[in-house]
């Protein structure tokens, strides 16, 4: 079996979006709003895409999955945020996604969205941020991180994600975007990791599904160490066959599942 790889990634279609909000004065600050046909008031996605934390990927390969969600009944939010090479680095890649997410009240009204039943959905490093935005109630008020009323969360769909993030600091996952995201090693920015690092900020006490290829198999490992961490709160499900990218192809076997949890997620929102 041939695995997907970056390159075709980069080149999964892009979806206009029906709206389009700024959440910040920087131009990559900004989010796309897509609405389902349903009838409101409409549950929201926060949708976050990966890329190793690197600028050169953006939010547009998820375009098809944007497309996908909506269909499923969802009103999705895809943000984009800054990233190594354009300005993220700690700690204003966490800000951004903060905001981006907080801003969802601004124009909850006008769109009859549900923020009673948000979910959080990310890819690779976009998992790692879905995983965090869950966890933000938990960080210390001393942390350039905390938000004295972040956007309540009420369940996490994670797709191979970085999710014990001081783990993969001290492992191959480690990379100069993650390092540089998150201000260094963990004995170099203690406080970073313990704040920006899902692992450190459970319990999250809410529904977490992780999603992961069998192939992808540092990424695995790293969900393993999550979900020992995480207990009851997490549920695992390992794609047989898959690597990185195919979980967000959503014209493959992978996807169907990821539908499927996102389903099963969406009953349990509150």
């Amino acid at each position: 079996m041939t695995l997907l790889t970056a390159a075709d990634y980069q080149r999964f279609a892009h979806v206009e979006p029906d709206h389009r909000y700024a959440y910040g004065s920087h131009e990559l600050q900004f989010g796309e709003l897509t609405l389902p046909d349903s009838a409101p008031p409409h549950p929201v996605i926060v949708l976050i895409h990966g890329g190793g934390y690197r600028e050169i990927y953006d939010l547009r390969p998820l375009g098809t999955v944007v497309s996908a969600l909506t269909a499923a009944g969802f009103a999705v939010w895809n943000i984009e945020y800054r990233r190594y090479g354009n300005g993220g680095e700690y700690p204003t890649m966490f800000l951004d996604v903060g905001a981006a997410t907080d801003c969802l009240p601004q124009i909850a009204e006008s769109h009859q969205l549900d923020l009673g039943r948000v979910m959080t959905i990310g890819h690779s490093a976009g998992g790692h941020l879905a995983l965090w935005l869950a966890g933000r109630r938990n960080i210390e008020a001393e942390s350039p991180l905390y938000v004295d009323r972040p956007l309540s969360i009420h369940g996490v769909l994670a797709l191979a994600p970085l999710a014990d993030v001081k783990g993969g600091a001290d492992s191959e996952l480690s990379s100069d975007a993650l390092l540089a995201v998150m201000g260094g090693m963990p004995s170099d920015a203690p406080d970073a990791y313990r704040n920006g690092c899902p692992t450190e900020l459970l319990p999250l006490g809410i529904s977490q599904v992780i999603l992961v290829g069998s192939e992808d198999k540092s990424m695995l490992a790293n969900a393993k160490r999550y979900i020992e961490a995480a207990g009851d709160e997490a549920k695992l499900i390992v794609l047989a066959g898959a690597g990185h990218f195919e979980i967000v192809a959503v014209d493959t076997d992978e996807w169907r599942v990821v539908r499927d949890a996102v389903h099963e997620l969406g009953k349990s929102l509150r």
